[in-house]
């Protein structure tokens, strides 16, 4: 499935914004000196035209500079699908995370519902990134750690409240948080990112009126593409198919550790 060449351009403008791009022949790196340990602001971008039988090699000569780096793991992301032939020419086994591109048909719009009862912000200061933050432990803390949660909601809360093109919004219900979402927008293109609800809010309309909120955004900026990234093993894939997204492209997450 060929995915369009400028959801591919704002995807990589996304990155520069918290990282320091690095072009080579195949490959794009992407390093964040302030965030290290972060698998999507540290990874290599492989180009789309590389063989099966190109792939080891660049990747073989990525984990070396990795290791040169006094990093112990690299990750890579391609945008496209890797069958078990091309699994089995890598040496180290990676772990594999197989991702869709979706784009949401505006015509969809209207159709979603939204409850009345909430109050989406745009996070412009301090206090609503640390409540970005709490959202953000109840899914992750158990999982990544409450340090790396901070570490990583700081990081990006600075670029939150900057004019650097990342925004983030949180959604509340009688004055507590529900959810979150990320929105990046260039050139026309928008970018959904960061998507999540509560546990304990999930199920109840929250995610869908967060969603349309954002999209709502991305309209009124005059965007002809609305577009987000989705694991396509995880639950939320099916609500997106639900409201107006429809699979676009596919994306190869392998994620190596030594």
């Amino acid at each position: 499935m060929l995915l369009d060449d400028k959801i591919k351009k704002c995807e990589l403008e996304y990155t520069k914004v918290f990282c320091t791009m690095y072009e080579k022949k195949n490959v794009i790196r992407f390093r964040d000196d302030y965030l290290k340990d972060m698998y999507y602001h540290n990874y290599t971008y492989l180009n789309n035209d590389i063989t099966p039988y190109e792939l080891k090699p660049i990747i073989d000569e990525e984990i070396l500079f990795r290791k040169e780096e006094r990093c112990n793991y690299c990750n890579f992301i391609m945008d496209l699908t890797i069958d078990s032939s091309m699994e089995n020419l890598l040496e180290i086994k990676p772990s594999i995370s197989r991702n869709g591109y979706y784009l949401f048909d505006v015509a969809s719009f209207e159709a979603l519902k939204d409850r009345k009862d909430c109050i989406i912000k745009k996070v412009i200061n301090q206090p609503l990134v640390e409540d970005n933050l709490f959202c953000d432990l109840q899914h992750d803390e158990e999982a990544l750690g409450r340090d790396f949660c901070e570490r990583r909601d700081y990081r990006r809360g600075k670029i939150y409240v900057s004019a650097e093109g990342v925004n983030s919004y949180n959604c509340y219900h009688d004055g507590t948080i529900v959810g979150k979402c990320d929105m990046f927008i260039h050139d026309g293109v928008a970018k959904i990112e960061d998507f999540a609800v509560i546990p304990i809010y999930q199920r109840k309309g929250y995610g869908t009126t967060i969603l349309k909120y954002l999209i709502n955004v991305a309209i009124e900026a005059q965007c002809h593409t609305i577009y987000l990234v989705a694991d396509e093993e995880d639950t939320p894939k099916e609500m997106y198919l639900r409201i107006g997204f429809t699979k676009v492209g596919d994306r190869t997450d392998l994620l190596f550790r030594f």
